[in-house]
């Protein structure tokens, strides 16, 4: 197969993906916008809560201080990060 080919069969793969895609409908991930926009309050909260615990946490502060870990560190930061 020479190089023209090649990229014809590329140009021909991404035409029927592009057709694929249009003739597939976009579903909606949340109901409204009210759905949404209190899913992504939620998911930002508890966020900002783990990044409290983490900034407060003295046993993640000691691990990532520490050069060489071993099997015990890495539990410990599991554990301090649930």
């Amino acid at each position: 197969m020479n190089k023209k080919q090649f990229l014809n069969t590329y140009k021909k793969i991404d035409s029927l993906n592009q057709n694929r895609e249009e003739a597939t409908p976009s579903s909606k991930i949340y109901r409204s916008k009210s759905d949404e926009r209190l899913i992504k309050d939620f998911h930002y909260a508890k966020f900002q809560k783990n990044l409290h615990n983490a900034q407060k946490s003295e046993a993640l502060k000691e691990l990532l201080e520490k050069e060489d870990w071993n099997e015990e560190d890495t539990e410990k930061l599991l554990n301090s990060l649930r």
